[in-house]
């Protein structure tokens, strides 16, 4: 009696499924469970640190002299006046004298009159340039009082996403004779109405209603009952991620150029970092390793080894790397007496 022996092959298809050489998916298979994290640090070597003392050594006499009188500035500044200027520009443009002459006419001195020639072929709309201090007595006054102010900071907390241009047409529509432009508004919400542009954080409608504020006020009142103290017998369980192109969203650059910061790539390999502390100190920081594997195994049938580049591997960290942390965390926990029930604090987070 012989017995024919059935083998079939099964394979990845590098997104997490597996098929067979017809192209369809196994009916089961078992998953093997690998994934690493790397100590970092724990409360064993916080309190072995803590012990350590360091003797201070006690500061040496130190013999006092006399601080030497301050020398006077032997070099005096030129104050020139609004009419310096409007005397320089009259010799050059009207009487068409070279830049020098015109600066030994009007008693000025050249390298100045040199700056001031350049910012009027600059921007010559700005007429003759005038010092840029907000003390100048020739600043123009400025058409924006307290009752502006406080009808900006109403409107942007309103609408926090509505733009400059949009408050100057709710102040023209809501203040009879004003007319003002966007540059003076936006200095004016700057340095009157300290307001400054940030990134948008989205908050759901149902976080601030008045149900759900009671939910939450109930919720600390109960927990406070159960003996719950923060500074006592709480520890918080959080994670963070991070990678090696991580910089600031926002940055400088020329107008109508875009803002452009080289990255050593475009995608780069993001590490996890899972952190449990307390007021005592840090009880447990591990972080997440990169490259870990799922080898699947199809119940009652041979897997032929799939391609390296194909090998399904898990983005980010997981909730079993989750569950490895904080049975990692209370064995600590279990080594020191005092922290008998103790409250484990974490948010609401997938992996959680």
């Amino acid at each position: 009696m012989s017995h024919i022996m059935n083998t079939r092959f099964f394979y990845e298809d590098g997104t997490g499924g597996i098929f067979d050489e017809q192209g369809q998916e196994a009916p089961s298979y078992v998953e093997d469970k690998s994934f690493r994290l790397k100590k970092l640090t724990d409360l064993r070597k916080y309190i072995k640190n803590q012990e350590v003392q360091v003797e201070a050594r006690s500061p040496a006499d130190t013999e006092m002299k006399e601080a030497e009188p301050k020398k006077e500035r032997d070099l005096q500044y030129n104050i020139y006046t609004f009419e310096d200027r409007k005397r320089y520009f009259y010799f050059l443009k009207e009487k068409l004298m070279k830049p020098k002459q015109a600066a030994i006419a009007a008693n000025v001195n050249y390298d100045t009159a040199c700056k001031w020639k350049q910012t009027y072929e600059d921007d010559p709309e700005r007429n003759i340039p005038i010092k840029k201090t907000n003390k100048t007595i020739y600043r123009i006054v400025s058409q924006l009082n307290e009752a502006h102010k406080f009808h900006l900071i109403n409107f942007f907390d309103e609408d926090c996403m509505a733009t400059i241009q949009d408050a100057v047409e709710d102040l023209t529509a809501k203040f009879a004779d004003l007319d003002i432009k966007k540059s003076r508004v936006a200095e004016f919400m700057k340095e009157e109405c300290n307001l400054s542009i940030k990134v948008v954080s989205r908050h759901p409608v149902a976080r601030n209603k008045e149900e759900t504020l009671q939910k939450r006020a109930d919720w600390v009142e109960k927990w406070v009952q159960n003996g719950m103290d923060y500074l006592k017998n709480c520890i918080f369980v959080d994670e963070s991620g991070f990678d090696i192109n991580m910089h600031r969203s926002r940055g400088w650059s020329p107008r109508s150029s875009k803002s452009i910061t080289e990255t050593p790539s475009t995608k780069a390999t993001s590490h996890s970092v899972l952190g449990a502390i307390s007021a005592i100190g840090v009880v447990n920081m591990k972080l997440r390793e990169s490259g870990n594997l799922k080898r699947r195994k199809v119940m009652g049938a041979t897997k032929r080894k799939a391609p390296e580049g194909q090998l399904s591997v898990p983005k980010g960290t997981t909730g079993e790397h989750y569950l490895q942390f904080i049975s990692d965390t209370m064995d600590i926990m279990d080594e020191f007496s005092g922290m008998k029930g103790y409250f484990i604090i974490m948010d609401n987070a997938p992996i959680h």
